[in-house]
């Protein structure tokens, strides 16, 4: 007999005795749960024997599936939808040879606070549990170095612990009910991926559905913020008034806004209101590009500490008397090689702490403060900043160049293409280190790996990207900046747009191989080149309709400039895929590259 979904019976009220009437295929409840998280309408993944049981249930639901060319691309999909919609990229792949190709992407969204469930399809509960089957060498599982040694089924949930904030391995259909829940609650309090690992023969039993209607995951994604009891809002109000009372005392305080900010829910606008009622100036770090407005009269540029800051904006950070310091991560990348200046007179506010001074202060979100103190502020005692004390500016250094174009022309150029409310993915790759140079228009989304750093990931993530554009209804125009060296990894992804109807706008940058590679060692050594492709034929073959691509090689500045005119105002969903091979110089990085490697001169500057 099928059993009856609850979603059949109109006005089902739960009972001991129509318990039977809820009962769900565990893998139809695995994803009607999914659906009722914030904006989560897609899941990524590669079908292999070990969860084909689960993916049937899919269809059952409202959610996409989209299927990757190869599970790291998939993993990379689900970092980005989790990225634009600030909420979870779902993934599902089989044992072993599909979850470790995944882990590349699931550790990048580790070490960038991205929001993963990865749902491994495994070995049946008998395999695992029965004490002859167990003795077994199964497909896909690599056996002990002792060849007299059982089998360790769990092998490769062994491997992960070091790249989740949690794991799940659900050994019975009732377990799944809690566990589920509390995994989904973990990835959403640590912004960290977690794993369910799913035994092949659970997906089909039954459960108890009923709490779909009765425990709603609606609200998950910002529950642990809630402020829970009249306790725990006496704590965050008298630490907010400590930091508050800080900014009373201070003559020339100043904010720093950080990429935490964006990763947890309501961060951006709970800064962004910060922002507006303290007046105060403010700055960015190269991973908080487009957190805030930069067109705000406060914002004064990118802080990348004394090394990669332009001139100026080192100057006038130090010079304030105290920095609020918003969803830091500290990291190499995001503080100028460590040239960042943070003294005592610097407020962390992190999900982890708040730090004053040298007192660290446990449980206080920055999430929960900012709430606070945007509603206790009083603003007639925030000091009034004084007008910068040092002169600003921007370089586009005029980098010597073989090519007609150069990237401070082809950065130039992109300042004044890129609109408001644009999404710009971009790859891992010389022009990343230009991009602060850029002033970002209101409302754009920037998306990029600016610490770990994997390169091959912004193609596919722009396919997570796309699709959750297309899911929330977004009107934007997605950007992606992509190398040429970079998308030999994961090139196949790029016929998922024409399959998924996204039409995004593609900036290939052709340098002839690993230009941020040669500019460290190696400028002409054969490990820095790569095969040449003819990049505008590479359509035919992944079967992209030629009247619904436009490309064109760009030699000439030009070409450029025509190309970039003659792009329109549209929505990801509409008009035709862009495609535009632009050809540089293979030693042309920006002025911030250099810059980071000691090895080389700094350009002049006009």
């Amino acid at each position: 007999m099928t059993p009856i979904s609850i979603e059949q019976i109109p006005g089902t009220v739960t009972t001991a005795t129509d318990a039977a009437v809820n009962m769900m295929p565990l893998g139809e409840y695995i994803f009607k749960r999914l659906e009722q998280v914030h904006n989560v309408r897609s899941v990524f993944g590669v079908p292999g024997d070990f969860q084909l049981s689960l993916l049937e249930h899919i269809y059952k639901t409202k959610l996409n599936w989209v299927g990757g060319c190869n599970e790291l691309n998939s993993g990379y999909a689900a970092d980005g939808y989790s990225r634009y919609t600030r909420s979870l990229g779902v993934l599902i792949t089989t044992y072993g040879v599909g979850e470790l190709s995944a882990i590349n992407a699931v550790s990048g969204a580790f070490a960038e606070y991205s929001k993963i469930l990865h749902i491994v399809g495994m070995p049946s509960t008998k395999v695992m549990t029965d004490e002859q089957l167990k003795k077994q060498h199964i497909h896909h599982l690599v056996p002990d170095l002792d060849s007299l040694k059982d089998s360790n089924h769990l092998v490769y949930a062994d491997m992960v612990d070091k790249v989740c904030c949690a794991k799940k391995i659900i050994m019975n259909q009732d377990q799944i009910l809690d566990d589920l829940d509390d995994l989904i609650l973990q990835i959403f309090k640590t912004s960290r991926p977690g794993y369910l690992f799913l035994p092949v023969d659970l997906s089909d039993e039954l459960v108890n559905a009923e709490r779909l209607h009765s425990q709603s995951l609606e609200h998950i994604h910002k529950s642990f913020l809630e402020i829970k009891d009249s306790e725990e809002d006496r704590h965050i109000t008298e630490l907010a008034n400590k930091v508050l009372e800080q900014v009373y005392n201070a003559k020339n305080p100043v904010i720093l806004a950080d990429v935490l900010a964006d990763r947890y829910a309501n961060g951006q606008e709970l800064l962004q209101e910060f922002i507006n009622k303290t007046n105060l100036h403010h700055y960015v770090t190269f991973m908080g590009k487009s957190l805030v407005s930069e067109y705000h009269p406060k914002f004064v540029g990118d802080y990348q500490g004394s090394l990669l800051s332009n001139p100026g904006i080192h100057e006038n950070f130090v010079s304030s008397d105290l920095v609020l310091y918003v969803g830091p991560y500290i990291n190499e990348m995001n503080t100028g090689k460590y040239t960042a200046e943070f003294k005592e007179n610097t407020i962390i506010l992190h999900a982890d702490y708040l730090k004053i001074g040298q007192t660290i202060y446990r449980d206080a979100h920055f999430i929960k403060l900012l709430a606070k103190m945007n509603s206790i502020m009083d603003q007639t005692r925030v000091p009034i900043n004084p007008l910068l004390q040092f002169p600003i500016t921007k370089k586009f250094a005029n980098i010597p160049s073989t090519a007609k174009i150069n990237q401070s022309t082809l950065l130039s150029k992109l300042e004044a293409f890129i609109q408001p409310n644009d999404v710009l993915v971009c790859e891992t790759g010389s022009v990343m280190f230009g991009l602060p140079d850029i002033k970002f228009p209101t409302g754009m989304r920037y998306i990029a790996q600016g610490f770990y750093l994997s390169i091959g990931m912004a193609l596919p993530a722009s396919v997570g990207v796309g699709c959750a554009m297309r899911d929330l209804g977004s009107s934007q125009r997605l950007i992606l900046l992509e190398g040429d060296g970079s998308a030999q990894m994961t090139i196949q992804e790029i016929s998922a747009f024409e399959h998924l109807k996204i039409k995004p706008i593609i900036f290939l940058l052709n340098n002839n191989g690993y230009t941020v590679e040669r500019i460290i060692k190696g400028e002409h050594q054969s490990y820095n080149d790569v095969k040449p492709w003819n990049w505008l034929n590479c359509f035919k073959f992944f079967n992209v309709q030629e009247d619904s691509v436009r490309t064109a090689k760009i030699v000439e500045v030009t070409e450029l400039t025509k190309a970039l005119n003659s792009i329109e105002t549209r929505s990801v969903t509409e008009g035709t895929l862009e495609f535009y091979e632009i050809i540089l110089d293979q030693l042309d990085v920006p002025w911030r590259f250099h810059a980071m490697n000691s090895n080389r001169l700094l350009p002049k500057m006009d």
